[in-house]
């Protein structure tokens, strides 16, 4: 064969090889990079950093519901149906502030008509400074330039993740995003499975201060604040979870236990000077003394994780101006005096 003739077939060859592969990704596209989903369309969930942007990007909404994997077990229907506007669930387990930045402007950039936002503000995010962030998001899907999106079509592992979908496409991995990323149904929600779920630290000879994580709150409220104030037109939900007492009596034995209290009440007193702001929190109810509504100190179950959906839909326990450092003084001497060995006995 002539060296015209190889070099064609060879070309050919990759030139196919490469329409087969584009084939693949119209037809399975693991990251939502080219389209979305449709109504009752169902994928694989199983990538929240790499999936997120295209989700973001595509599906149809004007609400977003965020946080960690708190936030995993809530179904967007539930806000679609309550409040009638499509709802997309954002979620990134054990994120960061700077994460829920860089996802929710995308969400403004793309959806000029989001007009509510509902976000789940753990005590863990609020006292953790950026700067200890090991994960990195994709920047090149989160961001404005198309052309860069390339790399997703020369990336290896885009085609494995396909290849992958392909294959799985009649089992029970395949779900609708209503249910992407729910992991609730994988786990035992019971006082033995929380327990089991908690290592119970040694107690700490040292206490921190109570102003120890105000500066690192500061930090990650200016974040908060700045969303806030670029879009007063946006109503923003923000709560506190349920942690559950095992949370509070791991932080009591560390000695962080009063210095995250601060660091919530400065955040609270933060957004509540906000006009578009409802702030709720969770941190001092009925189900965090409940350990059966737990698989460790603080993932809830997925009927306390409705119920506080419900609470959010209906405006029920909103903290106000006037009341929270009265509500969280409760929460502060609830924790400061609970009897802890009751819940090992």
């Amino acid at each position: 064969m002539k060296a015209k003739h190889f070099f064609i077939t060879v070309l050919a060859g990759v030139l196919a090889c490469f329409g087969i592969l584009i084939l693949l990704l119209s037809t399975v596209d693991p990251f939502f990079v080219l389209s979305g989903l449709d109504e009752g369309e169902t994928a694989r969930f199983d990538n929240q950093r790499y999936q997120m942007p295209g989700l973001i990007r595509h599906q149809d909404y004007s609400v977003v519901v965020m946080g960690t994997s708190l936030v995993a077990n809530y179904r967007a229907s539930w806000f679609t149906e309550g409040l009638g506007e499509k709802t997309l669930k954002i979620t990134f387990p054990d994120g960061w502030i700077s994460e829920f930045d860089t996802a929710l402007r995308l969400a403004f950039r793309t959806h000029p008509k989001l007009d509510r936002v509902f976000f789940c503000l753990d005590p863990n995010i609020v006292i953790r400074p950026d700067s200890q962030r090991t994960v990195k998001l994709p920047s090149y899907l989160y961001n404005i330039n198309p052309l860069d999106d390339v790399e997703y079509l020369l990336n290896a592992d885009t085609y494995q993740e396909a290849m992958r979908s392909w294959l799985r496409r009649d089992t029970d991995e395949m779900v609708t995003l209503d249910e992407a990323y729910v992991w609730d149904g994988t786990y035992t929600f019971s006082r033995s499975s929380a327990l089991t779920g908690y290592p119970r630290p040694e107690i700490s000879d040292t206490v921190l201060p109570s102003d120890a994580y105000l500066d690192v709150a500061e930090e990650n409220l200016d974040v908060v604040c700045g969303w806030i104030e670029q879009h007063p037109d946006v109503q923003f939900s923000i709560w506190f979870p349920p942690y559950s007492m095992l949370y509070w009596d791991k932080v009591t034995r560390e000695g962080t236990r009063d210095a995250i209290l601060t660091a919530v009440e400065y955040a609270a007193g933060r957004l509540l000077e906000y006009d578009n702001v409802a702030l709720y929190s969770f941190l001092y109810s009925r189900a965090a003394c409940d350990l059966n509504n737990y698989t460790d100190s603080i993932h809830c179950s997925g009927a306390v994780t409705a119920h506080v959906a419900r609470c959010l839909l209906a405006e029920t326990g909103r903290l106000t101006k006037e009341d929270y450092q009265q509500f969280l003084g409760l929460l502060r001497e609830y924790v400061s005096n609970y009897d802890y060995e009751v819940l090992f006995d």
